[in-house]
């Protein structure tokens, strides 16, 4: 016999339930009105993101011309988190040029713990200005990096390699390489 099956007696329902289950009162009117109301789909961003974001690590980068970053940029990118031990499914990069950008809807899609701002000013995503270049920054609990002159660092000038040692001492104290 299964729970479906199941037959209760008057007298074993009355032991279970020893209080009435009705009650005998009229019920009282509903003095509020009842609104209904229609739920309105919030439309999402979609946001294109090369990468799997396997460690919640988003970079946010500004280019008109590609899906992405140039060629060269992205090769250094690769070599940047090559070097701190990561790789492309550690992380999400996205190019907000062509996109309507909302860094509430970001931290709900992305839930990202660092965002580097790859090339990009604070205050074009909504974050106080005057954030220092290579440094981490602490921002509603998540660690934000500026990233000032990333074309330059993927040659070789003198003040790109000076960029260069600058991220990689900011990514040694982040990631405790």
């Amino acid at each position: 016999m299964g729970i479906n099956n199941l037959r209760l007696t008057s007298e074993l329902i009355a032991a279970l339930y020893p209080e009435s289950l009705i009650d005998g009162n009229e019920p009282v009117p509903l003095t509020e009105n009842v609104r209904t109301s229609t739920k309105v789909a919030k439309t999402r961003i979609a946001y294109p993101f090369l990468g799997g974001n396997n460690r919640s690590i988003c970079f946010l980068a500004d280019y008109q011309e590609g899906d992405f970053l140039p060629a060269g940029q992205l090769v250094f990118l690769q070599k940047m988190i090559a070097a701190c031990k990561y790789n492309l499914n550690d992380i999400a990069l996205l190019n907000i040029a062509r996109i309507p950008f909302d860094l509430a809807e970001l931290r709900i899609r992305f839930n990202p713990r660092i965002i580097f701002l790859w090339g990009i000013l604070p205050a074009a995503v909504g974050l106080k200005s005057g954030l220092p270049d290579f440094s981490v920054t602490l921002v509603d609990g998540i660690s934000v990096i500026p990233v000032s002159g990333p074309d330059l660092m993927s040659v070789g000038s003198p003040e790109g390699i000076e960029l260069k040692h600058r991220l990689w001492v900011c990514l040694k104290k982040l990631f405790a390489l």
